[in-house]
């Protein structure tokens, strides 16, 4: 099973609030993914110990596109509503002054929606 580390956004997804995830990857692996995939949700990379928190199942074909573009649904989904609400940040971020970057200067990522299938027991 494939591996996705969610690291800052941890906490939102498993609870539950966090269902789209944009990430950096190259076309030629991006082009792997298909609607249905399980994967492996980590709370960090395993080459820093991380450890697998949950499975994931990919809803549709991920897709690459500006983030510019990010609907305001998406701040819900990525989880920034939650992590807000918890006073959490996203790389030292607030998830509204990311979420801002993000429209202020974009660039291009794969969008990759999900839904929660399962949490792993601690």
């Amino acid at each position: 099973m494939r591996i996705v580390s969610f690291g800052w956004t941890c906490a939102a997804l498993l609870s539950g609030r966090k269902t789209v995830t944009r990430r950096d990857w190259n076309d030629a692996y991006a082009a792997r993914f298909r609607p249905g995939d399980l994967l492996a949700a980590y709370d960090r990379s395993p080459r820093y110990g991380g450890k697998q928190v949950a499975v994931i199942r990919l809803t549709v074909t991920p897709k690459k596109e500006s983030t510019a573009a990010a609907p305001a649904s998406d701040y819900e989904a990525e989880g920034f509503a939650f992590l807000e609400e918890k006073g959490l940040k996203v790389d030292g971020l607030t998830p509204e002054a990311l979420w801002r970057s993000w429209h202020l200067q974009p660039r291009m990522m794969w969008v990759v929606r999900f839904e929660l299938v399962e949490v792993c027991d601690a």
